[in-house]
């Protein structure tokens, strides 16, 4: 894979939070600031030429926080049609920008350790434009996960709730800690990672 400067980063953010209630999940109290904050705060920290936060829309209470990261907010107008037409405009927007590869990583994991990341980056080296690494808790592949920009057009084309999945099922796995590989759909994992962080 290209040197890290040619990584483009995409959090995304513009879920329903269904299981979460009426509230805004991102927008929940978490640590020193919100929930949704954090996984930009940390990949803050990780050499890339872009940056967005794929978000239903520019005014979200997590919005400083995300341009304070460094993070360009780039708005799904499709966002209620599910995750992957989050993905989709994550891999035009890295096609466009001229990426070598993608990392994409969720507003509601906010435990995924920057060194973390970087080992997702350095394992991805030398694998060139066809790389496609997922993290693993088990045997489940999950976000965050790399894609080199062989693997552009087809995410560009993901639409419906699966995401990427169909495509992180192929991919090589870094094996992570399921404490920190913890996403946030409910009350009560919001609660684990309260503790985790008190």
């Amino acid at each position: 894979m290209p040197e890290a400067p040619r990584l483009a980063v995409a959090v995304l953010a513009a879920g329903q939070s269904r299981r979460f209630g009426s509230a805004d999940k991102l927008a929940a109290p978490l640590g020193d600031g919100l929930l949704g904050e954090h996984a930009c705060r940390t990949l803050a920290g990780l050499a890339s030429a872009q940056r967005w936060v794929i978000a239903a829309r520019p005014d979200h209470p997590c919005a400083p926080g995300w341009r304070a990261a460094g993070f360009e907010i780039a708005v799904n107008p499709a966002a209620e049609s599910g995750m992957g037409s989050s993905v989709a405009l994550a891999a035009r927007l890295a096609r466009e920008a001229g990426a070598a590869a993608l990392l994409i990583a969720l507003a509601d994991m906010p435990l995924v350790p920057l060194s973390y990341s970087q080992a997702l980056v350095a394992r991805a080296a030398g694998l060139g434009a066809d790389a496609m690494i997922a993290s693993a808790a088990g045997d489940v592949a999950m976000p965050p996960a790399l894609f080199g920009s062989a693997h552009f057009a087809e995410l560009a084309r993901a639409s419906g709730d699966a995401g990427a999945r169909h495509l992180l099922a192929g991919a090589e796995r870094l094996a992570g800690d399921p404490a920190w590989l913890i996403d946030v759909d409910d009350a009560e994992a919001l609660d684990r990672v309260r503790a985790r962080l008190a």
